[in-house]
């Protein structure tokens, strides 16, 4: 449960996020809006991957 809720707050803060760097890029919100969900994904792509070495690197090295 503690997972799905920090879940919940991590992906509408990312999108934020975005928005603001690609707000940066653009001056129309419709090109805003498209650009921010695609970095957004790419960024929680990135997340998974991330945290999945972290799991790998803490399972090598602190076992089980």
């Amino acid at each position: 449960m503690e997972l799905l809720f920090r879940i919940a707050v991590y992906v509408p803060v990312l999108f934020l996020i975005a928005v603001v760097v690609v707000a940066q890029q653009h001056t129309a919100a419709q090109p805003i809006l498209k650009a921010a969900v695609t970095r957004t994904l790419r960024w929680l792509v990135w997340s998974v991957a991330l945290l999945a070495v972290m799991t790998l690197l803490e399972l090598l090295f602190i076992g089980w």
